[in-house]
């Protein structure tokens, strides 16, 4: 049997975030060019809806403060994390006094610091690796095209949860869960799709800190498994009471509106996942639920007389059944990361609901598992599901703004790749395929999303013929 494992001491448990060392001389030419090429992309013109969005509750919390920033008639679908940054910013403004240019470049900022952020802890996570590998991976987050496209170009924030995902394994790794607990509150409260990762993380921390039993009377106190729940749940209340004139319980309905406005229940808001292998408007467009929305009655989509939202959340907790299960007795920090990006795909692949957007938070912890575990599968299932990934945030950004209408003309020439966008939205002739005749010409967007499907299949495949508890012999795949 194959082994993959490295051992969790493959971290240095010496190392510290805190202490920046400018005296490693390749990190820092990495950092300074991968800064300059984000904020050279930054003074393009970005998402304008959501920069737009940003541009408004920011420019509220400066005036009103957060104490009752959610109120019933204002749209306001993101948690409380995030608006801290935009009250910051808010406030600036009332100093500086952006012109609209400078209001669309200071609102790329954050994700930019997040992805530096982010190659730096890339860079510490494997300094005990070879150089070459911990070169490598570094760079390839450095200038990984998604999150150039995502914050620097696009100007959304997923960066920032992805970091607090990583940073998240990185503290679980130290033998530090109460610190991770923390990271990972944080970032659940800028973007609440962390939860995807959840059960497994939380497994992972019950299972190595679990007190010993006498029967079923334990012998000492859980007192890890406390920790991790107050101390975080503590650090949840105060950041989020002054959005809810201190009645913190009501963010719980923030988190439900967020996630049933009205023009987004549908199988699939043009992510490539499960749901759109259909075809976008075949399947991804369709009502996941029965609802009114607009004051038009819509029927879900179902099968077996079951809505696709209810199949959506079957298929999602089976498949971190299947992680769980298959991670069950692994220890090591490239399997730690390898389960939490998972997770993160699973939960894009199968719920409904989903945006083209919010599978990145996989990303950063897969591509430490790929470096970690010196696998040769993992590394090419990885660089599927990111061709992919890519295609589907320029697919969405090139619909609304690249080759759309008159909003087209804000963007420079060589942003607009017209064979590409073309082949995306367009169905297409495949020989071994139209043999079938109820299948007929796919669209580009079903092919892709049947590939995504496929990959997130082979990393558990994968899982599923090694040894995840031994250590890797010296030229492991």
């Amino acid at each position: 049997m194959a082994s993959i494992e490295q051992p969790a001491a493959a971290f240095s448990p010496s190392a510290s975030l805190v202490g920046f060392n400018f005296r490693i001389p390749v990190l820092l030419p990495i950092l300074i060019s991968a800064l300059v090429v984000r904020l050279l992309l930054a003074s393009l013109p970005g998402f304008g809806v959501d920069l737009g969005t940003f541009q408004a509750w920011s420019q509220r919390l400066a005036t009103d403060g957060p104490w009752d920033f959610y109120r019933p008639n204002e749209f306001t679908d993101y948690a409380p994390g995030y608006m801290y940054v935009l009250w910051v910013i808010g406030e600036l403004n009332d100093i500086l006094h952006f012109n609209q240019d400078q209001w669309q470049y200071i609102l790329k900022l954050p994700a930019i610091i997040a992805d530096m952020a982010s190659v730096y802890l890339v860079y510490r996570i494997l300094d005990k690796e070879s150089p070459g590998r911990q070169l490598t991976a570094t760079l390839i987050y450095a200038f990984f095209p998604p999150a150039l496209l995502v914050g620097a170009f696009w100007g959304q924030v997923d960066s920032i949860l992805a970091f607090f995902l990583l940073y998240t394994v990185y503290f679980l790794a130290r033998d530090r869960p109460v610190a991770a607990s923390v990271a990972y509150t944080v970032g659940f409260l800028v973007k609440p799709q962390s939860i995807a990762t959840l059960p497994f993380l939380a497994f992972w921390i019950m299972r190595n800190y679990a007190p010993k039993f006498d029967g079923w009377t334990p012998r000492e106190t859980p007192r890890v498994w406390i920790m991790c729940t107050l101390v975080p749940l503590g650090v949840m209340l105060v950041l989020i009471t002054p959005f809810f004139e201190y009645q913190p319980w009501k963010f719980i309905d923030v988190l439900r509106e967020s996630a049933n406005t009205c023009n987004y229940r549908v199988n699939s808001f043009w992510a490539y996942n499960f749901w759109n292998t259909g075809g976008l408007f075949d399947m991804g467009f369709k009502p996941d639920t029965t609802h009114a929305c607009g004051g038009t009655a819509v029927q879900a989509t179902t099968f077996m007389g079951v809505s696709t939202q209810v199949w959506g959340w079957f298929l999602f907790g089976s498949a971190i059944i299947a992680i769980l299960y298959l991670l069950r007795n692994a220890r090591s920090a490239g399997l730690l990361a390898l389960g939490t990006g998972l997770s993160m795909m699973a939960f894009y692949l199968f719920l409904t609901r989903m945006h083209e957007r919010y599978v990145f938070g996989a990303y950063l912890p897969l591509l430490v598992a790929c470096a970690l575990l010196h696998s040769r599968v993992l590394w090419g299932l990885f660089a599927a599901t990111v061709a992919v990934h890519f295609a589907n945030l320029y697919h969405v950004f090139g619909y609304y703004y690249l080759f759309s209408g008159t909003e087209r003309e804000r963007f420079p020439d060589w942003t607009r790749w017209p064979d590409f966008y073309n082949w995306l939205d367009r169905p297409h002739n495949i020989p071994i395929l139209s043999r079938f005749s109820f299948i007929g010409a796919p669209e580009a967007i079903q092919i892709l999303s049947v590939i995504f499907v496929t990959a997130f299949v082979g990393f558990l495949v994968y899982l599923l013929y090694v040894d995840v508890r031994q250590k890797p012999p010296p030229e492991a795949a």
